[in-house]
């Protein structure tokens, strides 16, 4: 492999961005005994819990803002 290609793999396995998130898939995987299906269900149902916690701040942030 070359080095350009091998230090920009490196660094891109050891960024935070990626480290944490496969850090904690691999944790919730471990809590469910690695069954795929719950762990699937688990993160889906965090991804829309994020999208409704986001939707929700933004609209009390534009409300604010009309009312300012």
């Amino acid at each position: 492999m070359e080095p350009k290609m091998r230090a920009l793999i490196e660094s891109s396995l050891y960024h935070p961005s990626v480290v944490l998130p496969l850090a904690a898939l691999t944790q919730l995987m471990v809590e469910r005994d690695f069954n795929l299906g719950q762990v699937g269900l688990i993160v889906a149902a965090r991804g829309a819990q994020a999208a409704v916690s986001r939707s929700r701040a933004l609209i009390f942030c534009r409300h604010c803002e009309a009312h300012a």
